[in-house]
């Protein structure tokens, strides 16, 4: 079922399945875990020192919150998924610590949204919103929500890799608000903090906390080996993707 992996000292294991129409809930646990699970243990019965898996945020289980700290990850937050995704991915990650000995070590990368060139489905909705309104809410430049950009995690995996970085690791590009990549998508737009207050008193509150809700890591989760792994800053990627300099 799988190739031979003998000549293979670590391998990056990003297959999965995400949640999009017409996925059911076996499909989740068929390959995100029990796929992930043999092929681990194929990786460790040929030899393969490093196994690099790539996780999900998901398995915390937080939705945005409009508190701030309510939607903070830190290293005390428990994983509690709600979906079969996030479940999926918290039963493989178990999978691999139980086969992790001092000849075959794991590392887990926790991704939130991941974005960039060809992968803009994330952007997408906030392109929707500045189109829609007039302005922008500046109301929720705290809420922060963990994204990376593809550049980004694929440092992150080389230097992993490099520097045998072992264990659970939590990134993101920094401190970056639903109002901060508005503002990279369309500069030009005008901010409201009347806005955001507005939405939240009346019918817009469900969807406010979805778009403009803080969902994110504790810096201090995210500062794997300094930052180091940041080599595309802030929004650079998005101004790119949008044709902003």
């Amino acid at each position: 079922r799988f190739a031979d992996l003998t000549d293979y000292s670590t391998i990056v294991h990003i297959a999965g399945v995400v949640p999009k129409e017409g996925v059911k809930a076996e499909d989740f646990y068929n390959v995100n875990y029990r796929l992930t699970e043999e092929f681990a243990k194929k990786a460790k019965e040929s030899g393969v020192k490093h196994f690099i898996y790539i996780s999900s945020m998901a398995v915390y289980g937080i939705e945005p919150q409009i508190s701030i700290k309510k939607g903070t990850i830190t290293d005390k937050t428990p994983c509690i998924p709600r979906s079969d995704y996030g479940k999926s991915k918290l039963l493989a990650e178990e999978s691999l610590q139980k086969i992790e000995d001092e000849n075959f070590k794991i590392t887990i990368i926790r991704v939130p949204s991941v974005y960039g060139k060809g992968k803009t489905e994330y952007l997408e909705q906030y392109k929707h919103l500045t189109k829609k309104f007039h302005k922008i809410p500046k109301t929720f430049t705290k809420n922060y929500k963990s994204i990376i950009c593809i550049d980004n995690l694929c440092e992150l995996i080389y230097l992993a890799i490099k520097n045998r970085l072992y264990g659970i690791l939590c990134p993101d590009d920094g401190e970056i608000s639903a109002f901060d990549i508005c503002r990279a998508i369309c500069p030009y737009k005008k901010t409201s903090k009347l806005l955001g207050i507005l939405f939240i008193l009346f019918q817009f509150k469900k969807q406010v906390q979805g778009f403009y809700g803080a969902i994110c890591y504790s810096s201090k989760l995210t500062d794997i080996i300094s930052g180091q792994y940041r080599i595309c800053k802030g929004l650079d990627m998005v101004r790119k993707i949008y044709g902003k300099k």
